[in-house]
C-alpha cells in the first residue's frame, strides 16, 4: 500500500512509499541530514530506493543528482516522488551497483548500503535487498564509489558500527580517508548500532570525531 509521508525536519517535502518496499527510517534521517552539497556539485546515491536521500540533497540546490538501484520498483516512486516535489536535474539508472560506472565522476556520493551480513531472511525480496549486503558486499561497494568520484571528492556513508573497521580498512586501500566520524546512538541502548562517515578521495590524513546524534524514542 502506498502512503504519503514527509522528509524529517522538512515537512514542506512529501514523499510517498510503499510498504512492500523499504521504508524511510531514522538510518535515512540521520545521514540525510548529515549530508552537506554546495551548488555546483554532482551528487550520486548508491541505491537510492524511493529517492529520500535524493530529496535530501535536492535542498541544496546542487548542479545534477543521480540515482541508481537494482531494484525497478522502487526506481518508479523514487521517479514520482522527484516529480511531484518539483525536482528535475536529477537522473535514475536502473543497474546493479556492482557494475555502475557513470560517463563522469562525482563531486559528492552518498549511500545508505545494505549492511546486515545474511541472517533471519524474510520472503520479501525487496526489503532482503535494502538491508543484507548479500548481493552489493562491502568491497564491492567500496570499489564502485572509488570507480566513480572525483579526486578530493567526498562521500557520505551511513554504516554498522560493529563494522566500522571493515568499511575503514576497505576505504584505505582506495587511499578513502575518512574525514569525520558521528556515532547514532538510541537513547534506550549502552551501544551505538550505526556511525556517519564523512570520508574524501585522497588529501591529507586526519579525522575527527563529532558530538553523537542521540535518537530520542
Amino acid at each position: 500500500m502506498i502512503k504519503e509521508y514527509y522528509l524529517e525536519n522538512h515537512k514542506e517535502i512529501k514523499i510517498l512509499q510503499d510498504d512492500e518496499l523499504f521504508l524511510i527510517n531514522t538510518d535515512t534521517t540521520v545521514l540525510g541530514e548529515f549530508i552537506e552539497v554546495y551548488k555546483k556539485d554532482t551528487v550520486l546515491d548508491i541505491g537510492t530506493n524511493t529517492g529520500a536521500l535524493l530529496l535530501y540533497a535536492a535542498l541544496f540546490n546542487p548542479k545534477k543528482i543521480v540515482g541508481i538501484d537494482i531494484n525497478e520498483k522502487a526506481l518508479e516512486l523514487a521517479k514520482q516522488n522527484l516529480d511531484n516535489n518539483k525536482i528535475t536535474n536529477y537522473e535514475l539508472i536502473h543497474i546493479d551497483a556492482n557494475n555502475f560506472k557513470y560517463k563522469e565522476r562525482f563531486d559528492v556520493i552518498i549511500c545508505n548500503p545494505p549492511y546486515f551480513k545474511e541472517k533471519d531472511k524474510s520472503n520479501n525480496e525487496y526489503k532482503n535487498l535494502a538491508k543484507f549486503d548479500t548481493t552489493l558486499k562491502l568491497d564491492n561497494l567500496i570499489t564502485t564509489i572509488d570507480n566513480n568520484i572525483k579526486n578530493y571528492g567526498t562521500i557520505y556513508l551511513l554504516y554498522l558500527s560493529s563494522r566500522l573497521d571493515e568499511v575503514i580498512l576497505e576505504l584505505e586501500k582506495h587511499k578513502i580517508h575518512v574525514k569525520e566520524l558521528r556515532f547514532v546512538f538510541d537513547e534506550n541502548k549502552q551501544n551505538s548500532n550505526v556511525c556517519l562517515i564523512k570520508a574524501k578521495k585522497g588529501g591529507v590524513k586526519g579525522m575527527v570525531v563529532t558530538k553523537p546524534v542521540i535518537i530520542k524514542r
